[in-house]
Parts: C-alpha cells; sequence; structure tokens
C-alpha cells in the first residue's frame, strides 16, 4: 500500500475551499471572497482609495492647500526654477497662503478678524522695549515737572444754600439743552441714539434735575411733560426743534401711585420699580403719531416681588391691569403696546383701523405718519428763519442754520407699510383688552352666532383677495354666505372656485344648531348641484341672475325692449305693499320731487315702465 508523503511547503485550503473540494463541487476560493461591484463603487467613493487620494486631505475630504499648485504666485516661482524667463505675475499671494502679507495664511478675514489684527499691532506698539536713546529722557514728562501732581489738593467750596426748591424755569431746560449739544463728549456718547440730540439733552435735564429731586408732580402732568418755550429758543436751532414736543415719565408708582399687580394669572404678587431705560441705556421709546413729531418715554422697569418676572410699565400686560383713569394717561391702546417696539398713539391706531379694515393699505398708513413729520419740519423752519429775519433786522445778530431733517430733527423713522399691516395682525389677534377676547376670536364667533329660518345665498367674491397678498396666502377668491337679513355667515378664502375648496366649510354651515334654511340662492344654479343636494340643501337661481338671462338675449335697440322688460319682471316678482304704497303716496303729493311736482296717475303709469322707477 502506497504511504502519503506531507509536502511541508503545501499551503491549506481555506474551510470553505476544503469542504466544496469533499464534496466534489465547482466552487473555489475566489468566489467566495469576491469583491462585487457595489463594493468596489463604495471603495471608490472613499477617501482611502489610493487611486483618488492625491496628497493631503481635509477635514471635508477636499485636497488641502498647496502653494506650489493652488497659489499663482508661489506656482510661478516653482515654474521659474525650471523656465528661464517665466513671468511672475505682480499680484498678492492667496490669501490661504503663508507669504500672504495680510492674512498670514488664514484665508479671507472678515471685519472682526481685521480689527482683532489691527489692534495686535497697536499693542505690539505699546509694550516694544524702551531704547537706549529714551532710557533717562525727559521728553514725556509734562511741563511742570509733576508740580501739579505733587502740589495739595484744595478741596472745593459747597455753597450751603440748598436750590431743591427753586423753580426750573425755561430759560433753565433752553440754556442746558444748548449747553450739551455744544459738548463734544455728550454729542460723541448719543449720537447712536434713536431720539435727536436735543430731545436726550433735555430728557438728560430732566432726570437730573427733577426725576432724581422727587419733583415729578411739578412739572408732569399725568405723564407728560411738554417742553417749554422761551425767548432764547428762537436764536437756537436746536432748541427750537423741540418746543411743544412730548416727554413722558411711564412710572405708575410715583405718577399715581398705584400698586401694580403682576400680569401673570396665576401670581399673586405686585410689581416693583427697579430702573428705567433712561438711567442705565440712555434709550427713549418713541410713540408716532399724526399730530406731527413722535412723543419719547421714560419707561421704568417693574419686577414682580415673588414669581421675579421683568415688565415694561407701558407694556399690554401691564396696561390692561391698571384702571382706565391710569391707563388712558398712556396715549397708546393696549392691544398695540408691543413691547421692545416703537409705539402707535391711540389716535392714530383708531384712523388706521378704519383704513386697513377697508382696504388694508399699509403703505397709504405710512405715508401718512412721514407726511406729518415733514410738514411739521416746515412749519418750524418758516417759523424760526421768519423770527430770525425779524431780529436781524434790529440787532444784526447772525442767524444760524437750522439743523437738518434727516439725521438731525428725525433720527428714527416710522414703520413701514409691511410692518404696520403686521402690528395690525397682531393687534387684532391679541387678548389684551378688559374683556380679555381677541378682535378676531370675537369676530369669529359672531359670525358662527347668525341664525337663518329662511334663505341664504353663497357667491364667490374676487375683488376682497385685492386686499391680501395673493402668492403668500395663496387666495384666488372669497367663498361667502349672506342670510336673508344681510349678515354674513362664513367667509373662506379658496384657491380656486372648485367645490372641493369650501366643500367644508359649506358643510360646517349646515351643520349649526340656529341655521335652519330653506332653500340657497346661487349665481350658478344648477351648477354643483349634486353637492348642495348632498347636504341637504335645495338650490335656486338668484333672482337678478334669472332676470338677466333672459333680458341678455333681448335687442336693446328694438322698440318694445323697455316694455316687454317691465312686463316681464311686473309678472316675475311685487313690490313691498308697504314701501309701494308710501312710494306713490310721495310721488302724488309732491314730497319726493326737489321741485314739489305733483305726478298723476297717467304719470305713475308711464314712469313705471321707464328704468328710473325700478333703479330709484
Amino acid at each position: 500500500m502506497p504511504v502519503r508523503v506531507a509536502n511541508p511547503h503545501a499551503k491549506k485550503l481555506p474551510f470553505v475551499a476544503q469542504n466544496n473540494s469533499k464534496n466534489g463541487g465547482n466552487m473555489g476560493r475566489q468566489s467566495q471572497q469576491r469583491a462585487n461591484q457595489q463594493k468596489r463603487t463604495f471603495n471608490l467613493c472613499g477617501n482611502n482609495n489610493p487611486k483618488k487620494r492625491k496628497g493631503q486631505q481635509t477635514l471635508l475630504g477636499d485636497n488641502a492647500f498647496d502653494p506650489n499648485k493652488d497659489c499663482i504666485v508661489c506656482k510661478a516661482w516653482y515654474l521659474a526654477t525650471f523656465v528661464e524667463g517665466y513671468r511672475i505675475p505682480n499680484r498678492a499671494h492667496h490669501p490661504l497662503c503663508l507669504k500672504n502679507t495680510k492674512t498670514k495664511g488664514k484665508g479671507v478675514l472678515s471685519e472682526q478678524q481685521k480689527l482683532s489684527l489691527d489692534d495686535n499691532k497697536r499693542y505690539k506698539a505699546l509694550v516694544l522695549p524702551i531704547t537706549q536713546e529714551e532710557k533717562g529722557s525727559s521728553r514725556n514728562l509734562p511741563s511742570d515737572r509733576g508740580q501739579a501732581f505733587f502740589s495739595p489738593r484744595v478741596t472745593a467750596m459747597t455753597t450751603p444754600k440748598d436750590n431743591s426748591d427753586v423753580e426750573l424755569s425755561p430759560s433753565h431746560f433752553c440754556q442746558a439743552v444748548s449747553r450739551l449739544v455744544a459738548d463734544s463728549s455728550f454729542v460723541e456718547k448719543h449720537k447712536t441714539k434713536q431720539a435727536p440730540l436735543a430731545m436726550m439733552a433735555f430728557a438728560n435735564e430732566v432726570a437730573e434735575k427733577v426725576i432724581k429731586m422727587k419733583k415729578v408732580s411739578s412739572y408732569f402732568k399725568d405723564l407728560t411733560f411738554e417742553v417749554p418755550a422761551c425767548e432764547e429758543a428762537c436764536d437756537n436751532p436746536h432748541c427750537h426743534s423741540i418746543v411743544g414736543q412730548k416727554l413722558l415719565l411711564v412710572d405708575w408708582v410715583r405718577t399715581h401711585g398705584l400698586q401694580v399687580p403682576c400680569p401673570d394669572g396665576s401670581c399673586s404678587g405686585t410689581l416693583e420699580n427697579t430702573r428705567t431705560n433712561f438711567s442705565k441705556n440712555k434709550t427713549l421709546v418713541p410713540i408716532f403719531s399724526l399730530d406731527g413729531p413722535p412723543s419719547w418715554c421714560i419707561v421704568m422697569l417693574m419686577v414682580c416681588g415673588k414669581c421675579k418676572r421683568k415688565f415694561d410699565a407701558n407694556e399690554s400686560e401691564v396696561l390692561v391691569n391698571l384702571p382706565d383713569y391710569a391707563a388712558n394717561c398712556y396715549p397708546v391702546d393696549a392691544t398695540y403696546a408691543f413691547p421692545n417696539r416703537s409705539h402707535l398713539s391711540r389716535n392714530t391706531t383708531n384712523v388706521f383701523d378704519a383704513l386697513m379694515l377697508t382696504y388694508g393699505n399699509g403703505e397709504m398708513c405710512s405715508k401718512l405718519l412721514y407726511n406729518c413729520l415733514n410738514r411739521d419740519y416746515i412749519q418750524r423752519i418758516k417759523s424760526y428763519y421768519s423770527k430770525a429775519k425779524e431780529k436781524n433786522q434790529q440787532h444784526g445778530k447772525q442767524v444760524l442754520d437750522y439743523i437738518p431733517k434727516d439725521g438731525g430733527y428725525i433720527k428714527t423713522y416710522p414703520p413701514l407699510g409691511e410692518v404696520i399691516r403686521d402690528m395690525f395682525d397682531e393687534a387684532s389677534s391679541s387678548p389684551s383688552n378688559p374683556w380679555r377676547i381677541s378682535d378676531y376670536d370675537r369676530h369669529t364667533r359672531e359670525i358662527q352666532s347668525f341664525k337663518c329660518e329662511g334663505i341664504f345665498c353663497q357667491d364667490h367674491t374676487f375683488e376682497i383677495t385685492k386686499n391680501y397678498r395673493k402668492k403668500r396666502l395663496g387666495a384666488v377668491a372669497a367663498w361667502t354666505c349672506g342670510t336673508q337679513s344681510g349678515e354674513v355667515a362664513a367667509v373662506a378664502l379658496v384657491p380656486s372656485t372648485k367645490t372641493e375648496h369650501f366643500a367644508h366649510g359649506a358643510n360646517q354651515l349646515t351643520r349649526r344648531p340656529m341655521f335652519k334654511q330653506t332653500f340657497m340662492y346661487s349665481d350658478t344654479w344648477p351648477n354643483k348641484e349634486a353637492f348642495w343636494n348632498r347636504l341637504g340643501v335645495e338650490g335656486r337661481l338668484g333672482l337678478f341672475h334669472f332676470e338677466q338671462r333672459i333680458i341678455r338675449t333681448l335687442r336693446k335697440k328694438h322698440i318694445d325692449c323697455q316694455q316687454a322688460v317691465t312686463d316681464l319682471l311686473a309678472s316675475i316678482y311685487v313690490y313691498y305693499a308697504p314701501d309701494y304704497e308710501k312710494l306713490l303716496n310721495a310721488l302724488k303729493d309732491g314730497s319726493l320731487s326737489a321741485t314739489g311736482k305733483k305726478h298723476t296717475s297717467e304719470d305713475i303709469a308711464e314712469l313705471k315702465s321707464t328704468k328710473l322707477f325700478r333703479d330709484r
């Protein structure tokens, strides 16, 4: 029997290959470990593919910046070592190149990074070591050799006179405003504020001499302190520009002595004063109106003693919790008292409510506010120069130029039309009113409570969509339903006149408990008859549209056209008897005629056959 000799150099087959060879199969090792096309695709797309990787990779899988390839200047210098006479471009290096003197290889710098680099340069210049020439030099010493620093300090003598009871005259405020607007440090500090510079100076003087000295009741009437007029104001354009404007102090504790409850219904605490928006931030809140320039408010910040919530004293949630006599002193409706925004006066919003409800024209409302400011500025210029002309003829004084309108007289502009529209929508949905129900919810419930015990009509209105932004809402028409009493029972904006777009509203309308209709009028009947029959509603063609379908087929120039129309209408409907009798009596006694003409029965019969009788 032959003996099998083991080969020491033979490799052991894999387990799968051994089993296949034993079982007589043809499947080899290559087929078990073969990479399919999907695996090859993933390997080619991966970052670890040696065929794809060309140099260093970034975190996002892109190739890292190489100055010899990506920087035009460095690439030109690199090629110049091989190509004689190669042109070097005269331009800056790539922002990611280390040889770029501005970016230092950090890429495109933002404005903040540029300011930081400039600040670093200034810091390095300040901390440079002292040179040998500067050591022991007296170049930077003061001219008095430090005598003023080492001399004994002399304390200022305080006058024992108490000026707390002295009344501040209009001339005092005018002089204070003139002094502050001429101070360069004051101008630089308040140049970015919303209020004009003269108004900031007046508010600063009032805060120092009136509010801090607890003289609020002597100068503020309710909440308002009007800038007084004086003779000196006619010589200073800054003082003249704010005469008659109003400064409000919204502090219910100081002005009315009220304890304001916390607006949170679950909290029983009261609000306490902390500080005003002018004491720290030097901020004044504007109130725009149709009377001219805006009023400016110093608003108290209040904190609840229990829940520690913070509120502004002129917020809507605070105003609705005040008594009416106090809340009416702030000239803004509670629903329009939005936090951290410019406010509109109560009279202004009353006018805008009628315009927005009828026309929805926010741009016109904004233009009205701008025109009021412009007209007031023109009036002030005319009065200033006319007074200056009169004084110049008497004394020969030089007249100062009036302050400019944009950036001087007006630094905060009224809201634009789109903002006013958004304010109107937000106010209509705000529950900040005594009955705590928004106008939107109240109008919705009022429409839902309308009764119907007879007929109703439905139609699509296209004109109403002109007051809406069609692209944002996607509305083409408004589906409306009116009752026999003339009330609108349902309104819905629809993208088309298809039944599917108003089917839900019609279904909900017929299910109302007080909506017991007899039948429905429509101008397109019998169109969509199957849908209304499914809801259990019997339809009719509207009387006017029924007439028009017949009258439109008649020849208008025919001699008997008017008589045919009169006979047709007389056979379709009759006039309401009491009103019809009153009309005949008025025609016969002449009370309906401007000349007192009395019509006979023949005149009335002839008048009935004309279009005038049907129209009037």
